[in-house]
């Protein structure tokens, strides 16, 4: 093989690899641009009953009025726990380690007992939590 057949292989290949860099990064660009156009479609990764409210509170108890619970979260988390609302205050004290002063807030999902709200609302004021304005 003589070195002007060499040269012209070299050449010919550089350019084959250019071409197909080019085409691969085409591609990607493509494939971007429909990931991105799907981003909004499709259910919500949270559902509304269980999204953190607007507030400033550290700790948000939503009332599920069709379960019968409390959903409690921090206002980092994007999803709470599920549990008794008789166990709202000591979650949040000692599962949660909320310390006492931090604030809260309430919501409510369906119809719930004003009752239940009531109870939750005196046992976190109780304990030391304050309503967030």
């Amino acid at each position: 093989m003589s070195i002007e057949s060499l040269a012209r292989r070299d050449r010919h290949g550089s350019r084959s690899a250019r071409s197909a860099a080019v085409s691969l990064a085409g591609t990607l660009g493509l494939l971007g641009l429909a990931v991105g156009a799907l981003d909004g479609c499709g259910p919500a990764a949270t559902p509304a009953e269980h999204a953190p409210a607007s507030s400033n509170a550290d700790v948000v108890v939503t009332f599920d009025g069709k379960r019968q619970k409390c959903i409690v979260s921090l206002k980092s988390e994007p999803q709470g726990s599920t549990i008794a609302c008789a166990d709202v205050v000591p979650f949040v004290r000692d599962e949660l380690r909320v310390p006492s002063g931090a604030s809260y807030d309430t919501r409510t999902v369906g119809n719930v007992d004003p009752a239940t709200t009531a109870q939750v609302d005196a046992s976190l004021k109780g304990a030391g939590y304050k309503r967030s304005p």
